[in-house]
């Protein structure tokens, strides 16, 4: 086995395709394809499932892209060390987050501490099953997404299982979002009875568990469902028309249209908001600081009547 063969196998990961991967490393992907056969033969595993929609990484696959990121970081820390001209200190790590705009506002407050450092940042921001995947592959090294009561149990089990570890950072009662002309925006508590005729945004998707949805609600039971992708739509859609969602309840300024509130559900669960990691990753200085940023951001911005 080569670095250059890991090389390949954690390219792939990053875009998902060979043959993305190969347009990246400026190689032919029969040669990537070769090199990952290779590979297969000498350690006699299967490392990529090959389907008509792409390549997806097998079991042992994962294993392997975790030892190939860590031997080739190993390696870049090597030349790092020996190689004075690479003083210049690149701080590079990804995150990925749940929709939530105390997330985005958490790394706009990082990027005016890094001001004076070099730094290449990554958010990816996706479901819950992104969200794990993510850390879990090595894609991105904290993941910022919510527990309620209905699934703590479950995710604690299911985190133990991948070795990942939860922090909790806050918790608040679950929320409605609406606009401020919404014909429920008077009230002091919303409950979903009152709701059954308005239309419902959500980020789940229609073949998602429900523990891993980012709202506590089953979808089957609702009259009106729209599917967005992201928090643009999200907003857009609150602020200009009597749809509404369910969430955390939190209002960032300025990265959340003025024209949308919160109000409590009645009957609501507990969402409890924290980070996964993996078990066996230290975090670095920036991205604790990044935690700090966020922890004060979902403090500012969570409703006041918990």
């Amino acid at each position: 086995m080569t670095f250059q063969q890991f090389r390949y196998i954690v390219e792939i990961a990053k875009h998902n395709s060979i043959s993305k991967a190969a347009s990246a490393l400026y190689v032919t992907q029969p040669s990537i394809s070769k090199s990952v056969r290779d590979l297969e033969d000498e350690l006699g595993i299967t490392i990529l499932d090959r389907t008509n929609k792409g390549v997806v990484f097998t079991k042992e696959g994962t294993e392997l892209l975790f030892y190939a990121k860590m031997l080739l970081e190993q390696m870049e820390s090597v030349v790092y060390h020996f190689n004075k001209e690479k003083k210049a200190d690149l701080m590079k790590f990804s995150i990925s987050s749940q929709h939530y705009s105390f997330a985005i506002e958490a790394v706009a407050k990082l990027m005016d501490y890094l001001t004076e450092r070099k730094y290449e940042l990554t958010l990816r921001e996706g479901m819950t099953t992104d969200v794990i995947d993510d850390v879990y592959a090595g894609r991105s090294i904290c993941g910022i997404l919510s527990l309620t009561d209905l699934n703590k149990s479950f995710f604690e089990r299911y985190f133990t299982s991948k070795s990942l570890l939860f922090m909790p950072l806050a918790s608040m009662k679950q929320h409605v979002f609406l606009r401020k002309e919404h014909p429920l925006a008077h009230l002091t508590s919303i409950s979903l009875e009152q709701l059954r005729n308005y239309p419902y945004l959500t980020y789940q998707q229609d073949d998602v568990l429900l523990h891993f949805a980012e709202e506590a609600i089953n979808v089957d039971t609702i009259n009106k469902l729209v599917y967005v992708k992201d928090r643009g739509a999200m907003n857009d859609l609150l602020s200009n028309t009597d749809s509404y969602n369910l969430g955390t309840g939190c209002i960032v300024n300025d990265y959340i249209n003025s024209n949308i509130i919160s109000i409590p559900l009645e009957g609501s669960t507990v969402v409890q908001v924290g980070f996964v990691k993996r078990t066996d990753v230290f975090l670095p200085e920036e991205l604790l600081v990044y935690i700090e940023f966020l922890t004060t951001s979902l403090k500012k911005s969570m409703p006041k009547d918990f």
